[in-house]
C-alpha cells in the first residue's frame, strides 16, 4: 500500500485533476497580462504530470523493462492523455479542441518526465537511453 500512495497514487489524482479542470466550461485562470499564459499554464500542469508518470513507472516494481524505458513511457502516455483531454474539451460547452495545447502539454510532460530523471534517476544514465 505504501508504494501505492507514495509512487502510483499521485499519478492517478494528477490525471483526474486534469480531467475535471477541462470538464469545467469556460475555465480561466487569473490573467497575468500576456498572450500566451494559457500556453504556459498547460505546459505547466502536464509538466507535473510528467513528473508523476515517470515516477510511477520507474518504481513500479513488477515490469523491469518498464522501468528501464519509464521516460518513454512516461512521455508516451503523457501526450495520449493529453490528446484525449482535448477531445474531451471538445464536448464541454465554452471549451474547444487546440492542437497547440496538445503541442504546450506535450512539451510539458516530456520537460517534466525529462527532468525528473535527470535529477533523480540518472545513477547509471539507462533510464534515459537505453
Amino acid at each position: 500500500m505504501g508504494n501505492f500512495v507514495k509512487y502510483y497514487f499521485p499519478a492517478l489524482a494528477w490525471t483526474v485533476l486534469i480531467f475535471v479542470l477541462s470538464s469545467i466550461p469556460n475555465l480561466k485562470g487569473p490573467d497575468l497580462g500576456f498572450s500566451w499564459q494559457d500556453k504556459l499554464e498547460h505546459f505547466l500542469f502536464y509538466g507535473v504530470y510528467g513528473v508523476t508518470l515517470i515516477r510511477a513507472f520507474y518504481f513500479q516494481g513488477r515490469f523491469t523493462q518498464l522501468q528501464k524505458q519509464a521516460l518513454l513511457f512516461a512521455i508516451f502516455f503523457g501526450i495520449l492523455y493529453a490528446i484525449s483531454d482535448e477531445i474531451h474539451q471538445y464536448f464541454v460547452p465554452g471549451r474547444k479542441m487546440d492542437v497547440l495545447d496538445v503541442l504546450a502539454d506535450s512539451l510539458g510532460v516530456a520537460a517534466g518526465a525529462w527532468l525528473y530523471a535527470r535529477l533523480f534517476l540518472n545513477k547509471n544514465k539507462a533510464i534515459l537511453f537505453k
